[in-house]
């Protein structure tokens, strides 16, 4: 059962998480000297974005690994729930690591994770090994996604932490964006592509090692993380909203999981598009409209955001759903850009949504149960339609979750209603 969090009045405690109680001292003795906050919060960005670049970089791969070792579709989707799965357990039970840890710990785990997901990916000889390698980088996204979210608005004053929230949904959708479009690349052009962008990630992933130790820590007084599961934060105040902000990000991600991990294989066997490099940029072209869409209307109320994205949501389904039906590429072009306008506005409103509501002391905790809710998104309706694909075809099982992400759309402009 979902703990739940209130807002207590009063003045501020002393050991509440914020931009003005950055431990510097910790920072400059064990690390060097930390960087100004301003300087601290683009680091702090551009850490997670190399994170979740990491975790698509896979993506385009799939369908070598495919002809390697003779698998299907459905062992594709199953390799990308086991990701998902990592991401959802470390969610559960680490989710207030960072809260009692503090969060430069915790940001340094997930990198650690992060090199040894690459590594193994290096080193992997069969899909068993495959899926050691995804799990490892489940682990990474979990340990990051809430914990950078937590970081970048506690470096900010206050009144900026709608600048954290949109940074931090960019950062995210820019990195998972980039993923799929370099490993394209790698993978049509250069010679050994399961190998050599790994190798080169790798030399990312330890300039990312570096920014962190120029950023100061946010949490004080610190203490040993309980690893266990601590229950889901909801906030009390504003559950109604919360709620609806969580149903529209499990949509969000439902449709990311469907392009990251099946849409190379929709893009060759029902469109004929073979091109490792354009499969990528298909998945890049979803992720960088929903980025774009971030910064167009950062400016915007969350909530006016999120009720505009789930309305287009819908029609990036049904351009996706009828461009699959005619295998007609330019009709599932302008699905992907439609589609990737409605993620970015839903996951910028949501996640903002999700921040303004988490109480400073506990934020880590409930944004990582939001978190929670965008990773069932990336589990449950891809191993379903990866399975169904096998026994009724791609485009009934396009159609079937397109129909379910409808009514999961529609359940939250009600909640939305009725938190007014």
């Amino acid at each position: 059962m979902a703990d739940v969090v209130t807002r207590e009045p009063g003045p501020a405690v002393t050991d509440r998480p914020c931009a003005d109680c950055l431990d510097h001292s910790l920072a400059a003795g064990r690390a060097g000297p930390a960087a100004p906050r301003q300087v601290a919060f683009w680091l702090v960005a551009l850490v997670l974005t190399i994170t979740m670049l990491g975790t698509t970089l896979p993506t385009p791969l799939y369908v070598i690994y495919q002809a390697q070792w003779r698998f299907s579709a459905a062992v594709v989707t199953v390799t990308f729930a086991v990701y998902a799965a990592a991401v959802l357990a470390t969610l559960l039970l680490a989710g207030r690591a960072s809260d009692q840890a503090g969060r430069r710990p915790v940001l340094a785990a997930a990198l650690g994770c992060g090199a040894l997901s690459t590594v193994v990916f290096i080193l992997a000889p069969n899909v068993g090994v495959l899926f050691a390698a995804r799990i490892l980088s489940g682990l990474s996204a979990g340990l990051m996604t809430g914990t950078a979210t937590a970081a970048l608005t506690e470096l900010v004053p206050a009144s900026a932490s709608r600048r954290a929230s949109l940074v931090a949904t960019a950062a995210n959708m820019g990195g998972l964006g980039l993923g799929p479009l370099i490993a394209g690349l790698f993978a049509q052009y250069a010679p050994q592509p399961t190998v050599l962008v790994f190798e080169l990630y790798l030399a990312v992933l330890a300039a990312a090692g570096l920014c962190l130790l120029l950023v100061p820590e946010t949490v004080s007084p610190r203490q040993r993380p309980a690893v266990r599961f601590a229950g889901l934060s909801i906030p009390e105040q504003g559950r109604s909203e919360f709620i609806a902000a969580g149903a529209a990000a499990f949509a969000a991600f439902s449709l990311l999981g469907l392009f990251s991990a099946l849409a190379p294989t929709f893009l060759g066997n029902v469109l004929h598009e073979h091109s490792h490099a354009v499969q990528g940029a298909v998945v890049f072209g979803l992720l960088a409209a929903g980025t774009v869409t971030q910064l167009l209307v950062a400016r915007f109320a969350s909530r006016l955001v999120m009720t505009a994205g789930l309305g287009v949501f819908l029609a990036g389904l049904a351009l996706i759903v009828a461009a699959l039906s005619r295998a007609d590429m330019a009709l599932f072009l302008a699905g992907t850009v439609v589609g990737g306008v409605a993620v970015g506005a839903v996951f910028l409103g949501s996640l903002a949504t999700a921040n303004r509501l988490a109480p400073p002391g506990r934020r880590g905790q409930v944004i990582s149960t939001y978190f929670v809710l965008c990773y069932s998104g990336l589990i449950i309706p891809v191993v379903g339609i990866g399975v169904a694909s096998e026994f009724i075809g791609d485009f009934p099982a396009v159609l079937a979750l397109s129909i379910v992400l409808a009514g999961v759309c529609l359940f939250s402009l009600h909640r939305i209603r009725n938190s007014r």
